[in-house]
């Protein structure tokens, strides 16, 4: 005769029960815990360069220019169009690289006043220095100006392309004490700026 098994009160579980109930719970929060991170990463908006990577902008043809990037830095996909420009940023330091097709052919100064009105809705506060001459390693000339803020520091580059129909504009911004970091950041990428319709 088989003794009968002790009856559990109303509406109480058994241990087993129990047991299985908490392992799904602990369960649930290491992959809530460990998962997390890994659909973040997939799901933000970022994306590595590998070092060297060269990024075109503009439509293709002689009307575009390319730049390279070192190690580190990633590419926001969703604020970067190829055609348009692109927004990169390493640590601190945040790159905007930007194509403006011009109304009419015109020179560096004449775009300089309209950058200034457009980086004033864009970064709030921001001033711009006195622009400088500068030229890129093909031979082309550009104008180059600090950019800062209280609690921003960085540079604005703007070179007119060959036909003259179009601007690259760079625009380098960090922490103002990252002053000597987007100096050099900035300095890379006016070397690595090339123009297809330019000799090499």
């Amino acid at each position: 005769m088989v003794a009968d098994q002790p009856r559990l009160p109303p509406g109480s579980a058994s241990p087993r029960a129990r047991l299985r109930w908490l392992l799904i719970i602990v369960g649930v929060m290491v992959l809530l815990t460990a998962g997390w991170p890994l659909l973040d990463a997939v799901v933000s908006d970022k994306q590595q360069l590998a070092a060297g990577a060269k990024l075109r902008i503009g439509p293709s043809g002689p009307d575009s220019a390319s730049v390279s990037v070192g190690p580190g830095w990633t590419l926001r996909p969703a604020e970067s169009d190829p055609r348009q420009g692109y927004l990169l940023r390493r640590g601190d330091i945040s790159v905007s690289i930007g194509y403006v097709a011009l109304a009419r052919a015109g020179r560096t100064t004449g775009i300089w006043s309209g950058l200034q009105r457009v980086l004033r809705v864009s970064n709030p506060g921001i001033r711009l220095g006195r622009p400088a001459a500068v030229t890129s390693r093909q031979g082309r000339a550009g104008l180059t100006a600090t950019a800062t803020s209280a609690r921003t520091s960085g540079h604005v580059t703007d070179f007119l392309g060959p036909s003259g129909t179009y601007a690259i504009e760079i625009v380098v911004l960090g922490p103002s004490g990252a002053k000597p970091v987007a100096a050099a950041v900035s300095l890379l990428l006016i070397r690595s700026l090339r123009f297809p319709a330019d000799p090499w």
